[in-house]
């Protein structure tokens, strides 16, 4: 069973320099955020497979009874119950609806019905929203100096390609520029103070690695396989170099360190003896890494937030994303079952009639009536 290995200094001293409380400092952290990033990977995996398993067949449900209604709408329209407002409702209503359902859910034998209502085949109107869209495109692409031919935004797929294109173009453009640059930098003579810094930064790069290999090196002579002649020890010191090698080429102090101390490298006593300077090296390893992780952080908890329709603010824990998913479950089955009734009422113009008079065409495309 391996040991409790917690890179704390401080149990057998009662004042720290300030190195000190700095490697504590960025330890603590670390073991924080591996902590939360461990907690996020594990509840995104899940709530994605919740999302397939829970979600999606409600929405499934609800679009299938949309389209129920659709149909129904288009039975009863022709009924002398409905006057003239009641009609102009229903088409809106019928094309709003139909629209969405043919277009992102593939309902495409709503075509007709649609085509039958509004001035405009589906199709055509589709057409004439994608050009729009690509126009707009367009426009914003223009801000940051790419610009299209018309033949080149006809279709989304057109312009998704050329955008691409035009990406991988400027892409290669700055690279080029950034080559030049440094031609030009490597052809002047450098200034006195600009060698001295590249100096101390090539020292600097040298004891961070030799600082990780030297912990790297002790832990290969210790527990190489290839000098173990006892199978089961050979298997053991196996996996061991495996996670020796993984966090020497992540350059994860902290698993070297902890690794060391599991495995009576090194103890307390000697974290507590680390030299001032030895500690210079650690603090800026252990940032480095520090500083990875909250990258890592940033981007997930992003991720989440867009899969999730949340804002990146209010994720301070999975437990947050899965409360809001539950909730959104809960309301989709809640919504699911107000739809099930209004079905059975849509079927029939009497009530229908009822429906229609408390409903308002909107002003804006920003209200779904079911």
């Amino acid at each position: 069973m391996a040991k409790s290995t917690i890179l704390h200094i401080g149990a057998q001293k009662e004042i720290l320099s300030k190195r000190q409380k700095e490697f504590n400092r960025l330890t603590k952290k670390i073991e924080q955020l591996e902590k939360t990033l461990s907690e996020f990977r594990v509840g995104k995996d899940d709530l994605l497979n919740r999302i397939n398993k829970e979600m999606n067949p409600i929405q499934v449900k609800m679009n299938s009874l949309k389209a129920e209604i659709i149909r129904s709408m288009d039975r009863i329209f022709s009924d002398k119950i409905f006057k003239k407002t009641d009609k102009k409702k229903l088409t809106y209503l019928i094309t709003d609806v139909s629209f969405k359902l043919i277009d992102e859910d593939g309902f495409d034998d709503l075509k007709p019905i649609f085509n039958k209502y509004n001035d405009v085949d589906f199709d055509t109107v589709n057409e004439e929203i994608e050009r729009e869209a690509a126009q707009m495109a367009k426009g914003m692409a223009s801000q940051f100096g790419m610009h299209f031919d018309d033949e080149d935004i006809s279709t989304k797929e057109k312009f998704q390609e050329k955008m691409f294109e035009k990406m991988l173009e400027m892409d290669e453009q700055f690279e080029e520029q950034e080559r030049l640059k440094e031609e030009n930098k490597a052809k002047k003579p450098k200034t006195q103070k600009q060698l001295e810094k590249e100096e101390k930064q090539k020292h600097e790069e040298q004891r961070l690695t030799k600082s990780l290999r030297a912990i790297y090196m002790d832990l290969v002579k210790a527990f190489h396989p290839d000098r173990e002649q006892d199978e089961s020890e050979k298997l053991r010191k196996t996996e061991v170099m495996q996670r020796v090698t993984q966090a020497y080429n992540d350059n994860n102090l902290m698993a070297l360190l902890k690794l060391q101390m599991e495995l009576d490298r090194i103890d307390q006593q000697h974290l507590e003896k680390l030299a001032d300077e030895q500690l210079i090296y650690y603090n800026k390893i252990l940032k480095q890494q520090a500083d990875e992780l909250e990258y890592e952080k940033f981007y997930i908890v992003e991720d989440l937030a867009s899969s999730f329709d949340m804002y990146p603010f209010e994720i301070t824990s999975i437990e947050t994303v899965m409360l809001k998913f539950n909730k959104d479950v809960r309301n989709l089955k809640s919504a699911l079952k107000k739809l099930k009734n209004e079905a059975v009422l849509w079927s029939d113009p009497l009530t229908a009639k009822e429906l229609l008079k408390i409903y308002q065409i909107p002003k804006e495309d920003t209200y779904e009536f079911f």
